[in-house]
């Protein structure tokens, strides 16, 4: 556990949200199943990489978006969506293996249907529609 500025900013913002729900620390604690010490360690700031799972679980208790606890814990969030690892461990606490599992799925996807790199495999993106302009032109 490191001291840094980057998790205080973290930390205040966790306390802030769940005081102005009317929460205690055990209540907190209770409602997402992490131990009391957690919270305390976090709020303070204490923690230099908090899983993503945990702030995921923190996020939920305090409704809050999950991405702006990465964001703040440092964890890279292009797009405001955290990159498919982290997010895959926080929404599912996958391990490694099944990640790399899915990773290698994916690619999989991209080869077989020609999809670009950057774009995601799932939802597919929809081709867009015809303008009306366009429609009666093919209709004439």
């Amino acid at each position: 556990m490191v001291d840094f500025e980057g998790n205080k900013e973290l930390g205040e913002f966790v306390r802030e949200q769940r005081k102005a729900r009317g929460m205690s620390m055990t209540d907190a604690a209770n409602a997402s199943g992490l131990h009391h010490s957690y919270w305390s360690y976090l709020e303070a700031g204490k923690y230099h990489n908090p899983r993503p799972a945990h702030l995921q679980l923190v996020a939920e208790v305090l409704e809050v978006p999950v991405e702006d606890l990465y964001g703040m814990a440092g964890y890279e969030i292009p797009g405001r969506l955290p990159s498919f690892r982290p997010y895959m461990r926080a929404k599912y606490d996958l391990p490694r293996e099944a990640i790399a599992d899915l990773e290698r799925y994916f690619e999989l996807l991209r080869n077989h249907f020609g999809i670009p790199k950057d774009q995601p495999v799932f939802p597919p993106k929809k081709a867009p529609e015809p303008r009306p302009s366009e429609a009666k032109k093919g209709a004439a």
